[in-house]
């Protein structure tokens, strides 16, 4: 995958909320495997242009600055004696920049969850021309803009980042079921915690999450492990990571006796080594 394929990808993964332009940079800085390009001034004004002459990306203007993006690691406290994540502290939980906001039976065909869905403004057209050809440069945008500049990808270019190469995008998805995917997108190779998911993005009854996971397992479009977190206590919690399957890695935690493979943490793979594999989402 070259610089601008993965560059629309981090776009795409980022959801029907898009992303500002820190945030961009942010993904870009901390992809894996590492984006190609070194995030110099002149790039990152290299990659506006592309963004911003796509026709497949669209540009809003939303009515609050959009917080900082906070990535967290939730593999740094790993014990690789037994696959287990040791938590050394009560953990601190981060302000949610993407609040589950569903977007339901929309007539075009948009799903995802978007928080300022009905509120943000489409600016495209201040961006580039019918021609697209650009209309401004990035210092211009983010001057004028700042953090309420959002990117966004189109429905298809999302979906396609979320099933991958293999997906079928003919699928039609029930909204809920289709949220939960876009939510394992965003986490990229984190993965999501089905406990989490139930009980703090989506806060709904385990029963109702069950179902929706039940839908895209069945659909080959995601995939499941035991994942287990001891306490400072010394209690442990157990849960279910789920991925999508271009993230999957296998982890596996069992006291006393693990083997954790692959697991993001001294995760080194090459764009050569992914050739023909569909862990990296590629065009076809």
């Amino acid at each position: 995958m070259d610089a601008l394929e993965s560059l629309l990808d981090e776009v795409a993964l980022e959801g029907l909320d898009g992303l500002c332009l820190p945030a961009l940079w942010s993904r870009l800085e901390t992809r894996v495997p590492p984006f190609p390009l070194p995030l110099e001034p002149h790039t990152q004004e290299f990659l506006w242009r592309a963004l911003a002459t796509h026709p497949g990306i669209s540009f809003y203007e939303e009515p609050r600055e959009r917080p900082d993006l906070q990535l967290q690691d939730r593999y740094e406290e790993i014990d690789l004696e037994t696959g287990i994540l040791e938590s050394k502290r009560d953990p601190v939980p981060l302000e949610d920049v993407y609040p589950i906001h569903m977007i339901l039976e929309n007539k075009d065909g948009i799903q995802g969850s978007c928080r300022y869905f009905k509120e943000r403004k489409n600016i495209t057209s201040d961006i580039r021309t019918k021609s697209l050809q650009s209309r401004c440069t990035m210092v211009e945008a983010f001057g004028r803009w700042g953090k309420k500049l959002i990117i966004v990808a189109s429905q298809d270019m999302r979906y396609r980042a979320l099933i991958g190469l293999e997906g079928d995008p003919d699928l039609k998805l029930p909204d809920f079921s289709y949220c939960i995917l876009e939510r394992l997108g965003r986490s990229r190779w984190q993965g999501e915690l089905q406990r989490d998911l139930h009980s703090t993005a989506f806060k709904v009854d385990a029963g109702k999450l069950h179902y929706h996971r039940k839908i895209l397992n069945k659909n080959g479009l995601i995939t499941m492990q035991s994942h287990v977190i001891r306490l400072p206590t010394g209690a442990q919690q157990h849960s279910i990571l789920l991925l999508l399957n271009r993230f999957h890695a296998d982890r596996y935690s069992v006291p006393n006796q693990s083997m954790t493979i692959g697991f993001l943490k001294g995760y080194v793979l090459s764009v050569s080594d992914c050739e023909n594999k569909s862990c990296l989402f590629r065009k076809s």
